[in-house]
């Protein structure tokens, strides 16, 4: 179970970041050109995948937490 969480975990940290950068260059190039559909439709084409897989990869996290058995540290 640990090790296919933490697979998950990493497939989904890659995905979300992809997207997010796909997002930010899209948007520049639509800067770049002078697109404002470009600009505006990045986040229509891409930003709902985005949300979901960074909320998925939180919430992959937030178990294995549980699964790892992770201790909060004390300064």
């Amino acid at each position: 179970m640990k090790r296919l969480t933490m697979v998950l975990f990493k497939i989904g940290v890659v995905l979300f970041l992809a997207l997010g950068v796909g997002i930010v260059l899209v948007q520049a190039a639509g800067l770049v050109v002078g697109s404002p559909g470009l600009v505006s439709g990045a986040v229509s084409a891409l930003g709902m995948a985005m949300t979901v897989s960074a909320g998925v990869t939180g919430l992959l996290g937030f178990v294995m937490s549980y699964l790892f058995h992770w201790q909060t540290g004390e300064d």
